[in-house]
């Protein structure tokens, strides 16, 4: 047995025997995420309808770090008890047409790297990428967000066509587009881990002169999926006042450059592609290429890449600021 199979046993045994007071029942489930398909156990909890799933995979290098299971364990359990009173507060019945226009957001993904489970959810092409929509039930808690992925068969229960989902989906992203410097993002996060905002700011303020900017959504969470909204890449051009490049931080988040600052396409592919093998999660990766928009086309950059998605006929409104 190697290491991760037997951390996987300790696991779910501590996990299940850590559950049993409050009634939560254990089940093994393969998820199929960005990229990745994910081991997880869920964790259903008596009349509550939703459950929360758990990714052994998260905790596997604390336990290997010295982390003892006890506490792994009893950090989640935690959390899930803290979560749990607000997971019954989500009605999974209330999922219906007209409860549709507030609950869809947009997701994007690499297409061939998800082409097995795309093929039971509604999606759309961009240039190498796909869009889909999610269900969005809101925060759990400050760093939980529950979402559900709109497949075919939740489509047919909502009533609504592949192109209504996605046109309300996407709609709500744009809406929640957020387009700002690098220091401005940096302390934010600064912040949000409690550090003073005038200390934050002083500490972040050489980031005011990097060529980047960053495009994500409000929440942070699917944030890239902003690049389908053609309002939103059309105001971005008129901010910032000429063609850019698309760089994909990750699926929650895309950096923009004006093309006069740089146009070496190949050295910010070969950028995008180290930082994403050194430091973006399978789970969290979008995409190695880097993209342009002209104010009429989203496509591959670079000299011989001619896929594009051609947005000039598609806008319908322009995104208040």
């Amino acid at each position: 047995m190697n290491d991760k199979q037997q951390f996987y046993n300790e696991f779910y045994s501590a996990l299940e025997k850590a559950m049993e007071p409050s009634g939560g029942q254990l089940h093994e489930v393969t998820i199929p995420k960005n990229n990745v398909m994910m081991k997880g156990i869920t964790v259903q909890f008596p009349d509550v309808s939703m459950a929360p799933t758990v990714y052994p995979d998260f905790y596997y290098d604390d336990w290997r770090q010295g982390n003892s299971m006890g506490d792994i364990v009893s950090g989640i359990r935690t959390e899930l008890m803290g979560t749990a009173p607000e997971l019954s507060k989500f009605n999974i019945h209330g999922m219906n047409r007209n409860s549709a226009i507030t609950h869809l957001q947009a997701a994007i993904v690499s297409y061939d790297d998800n082409k097995d489970w795309l093929k039971e959810v509604p999606h759309e092409r961009i240039s190498d990428l796909a869009v889909f929509a999610k269900w969005d039930f809101g925060d759990v808690s400050s760093d939980v967000r529950a979402t559900a992925k709109v497949t075919d068969q939740l489509l047919a229960h909502l009533q609504l066509t592949k192109e209504e989902t996605l046109k309300i989906a996407k709609s709500n992203t744009a809406k929640s587009a957020r387009f700002e410097g690098m220091d401005v993002i940096m302390a934010g996060m600064l912040t949000d881990e409690g550090m003073d905002k005038e200390l934050a700011e002083a500490m972040t303020m050489e980031f005011r002169s990097a060529p980047f900017q960053v495009l994500t959504n409000e929440s942070g969470i699917d944030g890239a999926a902003v690049i389908a909204c053609p309002e939103v890449l059309k105001e971005v051009q008129k901010q910032i006042g000429e063609d850019f490049y698309i760089l994909p931080s990750s699926v929650h988040e895309v950096l923009i450059i004006p093309k006069s600052e740089l146009d070496d396409v190949e050295g910010l592919r070969q950028m995008v592609s180290s930082i994403n093998e050194a430091e973006v999660p399978p789970q969290d990766r979008l995409s190695d290429n880097v993209y342009e928009f002209d104010g009429h086309s989203l496509k591959l950059a670079g000299a011989g890449l001619t896929q594009e998605h051609n947005i000039a006929d598609t806008i319908t409104h322009r995104r208040g600021r």
